[in-house]
């Protein structure tokens, strides 16, 4: 027909009427095909197993879990220790999983396809964590397909079981190496500990003048022996005074002057007496004095028990020599405890210069020990949490996978769909051959029709002469029908069959129908 002249719906039928061999054609091919395919595709069963994750029976605040990672990141963890290629391979050999395929698949093509029909699929739900609505999964579902229910069924169950073992092992093995690892660290920790005791103690061995808690002592020690210092230092002068005194008095006596011994004794008690009142009978005075009247009364004793006059002269002279003796050796005694005093205080003075230096390093010790001893308190006490954990782990008393509910052994396919697949032909069937008519209707350049040659000439013609029908042409559309009602009872035949055999019996659809109309 002319390029530019509109096909109207009259034309259309024309043509279907004039190739309706072709059309009937297509959209048998195209039906046929599609019954083909529904009716000669495998049937796959699939079995499937849903766990359920269930929560920590103990409070997580009482017994905290030592494993702490997200559930779909254990889920891949555990997918990827079940679905190894040894496990697969071990699986597939177990249930001849490719007998179909004549051992021509080599093991990674094996692996692949098993991969291929395993299938998990999170269940989650909305639920509020850290404040926020989020989704969270409960749950999770572990399928297998295969052509063959009982291998579907098998392999099913058998995966399922691999998914709670692995759970189980892998969260007993997460808790037990944490534990370990936590020991191991809290040894050496401890081993720290002890060390740096025996440090402290050895540093306080070596530095024991001079640590700081005798700071206060050394200090009260050092006053204590300013004191005394002062005292015989006084004492010392008193003393130096006293002998030369006494030196002079040793002089006078040899020269025939001094008092008698009986006067000097005396004299000496009154002296001991008026200082008695002031001082200890341990202050040197004191006890000098006494020196002196043990002496004088030993000597008056001496005297009267030879009932022989001394000269006095020789008695005074031997008493002055007495005391001057007396007051020499309490100097030197005095001169002695000076030294004495002087070197207490030098080394308290050292202990006192030494000791921030001491302090300085001790400190840093107890610091580092304190350091350490927190850690080592610290990981002891994770310890014990995960010794406590991995019981929990043991006693399946933590976070487990529980079977919600066990594969089953399927009656029916869960695809192919024939029916879906049969529809869909059918459907495609009608546009090849709506395809097949515009095809043919643009293609077909003659002029056929009235209303085209009108269009052509640019007038309307005088007059239309129908066609005239010959005989022969009667035979061939008689025979046409016929075989066009043969196509379509054939089709509907093997529609029928194909929905009796692979979707649905007939008896069950003609009751659903009937349910649904009456």
């Amino acid at each position: 027909m002319a390029a530019d002249y509109q096909l109207t719906l009259q034309d259309y039928l024309s043509i279907a009427r004039r190739r309706a061999l072709y059309l009937i054609a297509a959209f048998l091919v195209v039906l046929l095909a599609a019954a083909a395919i529904a009716i000669t595709m495998p049937p796959i069963y699939r079995s499937t197993g849903a766990i359920m994750v269930e929560s920590q029976q103990v409070p997580d605040g009482i017994v905290p879990s030592m494993v702490k990672a997200q559930f779909d990141e254990r889920i891949n963890t555990i997918k990827q220790r079940v679905l190894t290629r040894e496990s697969l391979l071990r699986i597939a050999s177990k249930y001849n999983i490719f007998r179909d395929s004549g051992g021509s698949r080599t093991s990674t093509e094996l692996v692949d396809g098993m991969r291929g029909r395993i299938g998990i699929e999170l269940v989650n739900v909305d639920a509020i964590q850290n404040y926020r609505i989020g989704k969270t999964t409960i749950a999770f579902k572990l399928s297998f397909e295969d052509r063959h229910s009982d291998i579907a069924y098998n392999v099913a169950k058998d995966l399922v079981a691999l998914f709670l073992d692995w759970n189980v092992k892998l969260r007993t093995e997460s808790a037990t190496e944490a534990t370990l690892f936590l020991t191991q660290e809290s040894d050496k920790l401890k081993a720290e500990v002890d060390r740096l005791e025996d440090l402290i103690a050895s540093y306080k061995r070596q530095n024991i003048n001079n640590l700081p808690e005798q700071e206060i002592l050394r200090v009260n020690m050092l006053g204590r022996a300013e004191t005394d210092l002062h005292e015989v230092e006084r004492d010392i002068r008193s003393t130096k005074d006293e002998l030369r005194t006494l030196e002079v008095e040793l002089s006078a006596a040899k020269s025939g002057g001094g008092e008698l011994p009986s006067q000097e004794l005396q004299r000496l008690k009154a002296e001991h007496a008026k200082l008695s009142a002031i001082y200890t009978e341990s202050h040197p005075d004191l006890r000098a004095l006494k020196l002196k009247i043990a002496v004088l009364e030993q000597t008056t004793e001496v005297r009267e028990a030879q009932s022989a006059p001394a000269p006095a002269t020789s008695l005074a002279s031997y008493l002055a020599q007495a005391k001057v003796d007396t007051a020499r050796a309490r100097l030197e005694s005095l001169e002695q405890q000076r030294k004495v005093l002087q070197n207490k205080i030098a080394q308290n003075e050292h202990a006192m210069e030494m000791t921030p230096r001491v302090k300085q390093g001790l400190e840093i010790l107890i610091r580092d020990r304190d350091n350490a001893q927190k850690k080592y308190e610290e990981i002891y006490n994770k310890k014990m949490n995960a010794k406590i954990a991995e019981n929990l782990e043991s006693e399946n008393k933590a976070e487990r996978f529980t079977l919600l509910e066990p594969p089953l052994m399927s009656e029916k396919p869960f695809k192919p769909d024939r029916g879906k697949i049969f529809v869909m032909g059918l459907l495609l069937a009608f546009a090849s051959s709506g395809g097949m008519l515009v095809l043919m209707a643009t293609v077909d350049q003659r002029i056929r029709g009235a209303n085209a040659l009108a269009h052509v000439l640019g007038q309307p013609p005088l007059a239309v002469i129908p066609y005239l029908v010959i005989h022969e042409e009667e035979v061939r559309k008689k025979r046409l029908i016929k075989l066009s009602l043969i196509a379509f009872v054939g089709a509907t035949l093997v529609a029928t069959a194909a929905i009796h055999l692979f979707y649905m019996p007939l008896d069950v659809v003609l009751a659903k129908i009937q349910a649904r109309l009456f």
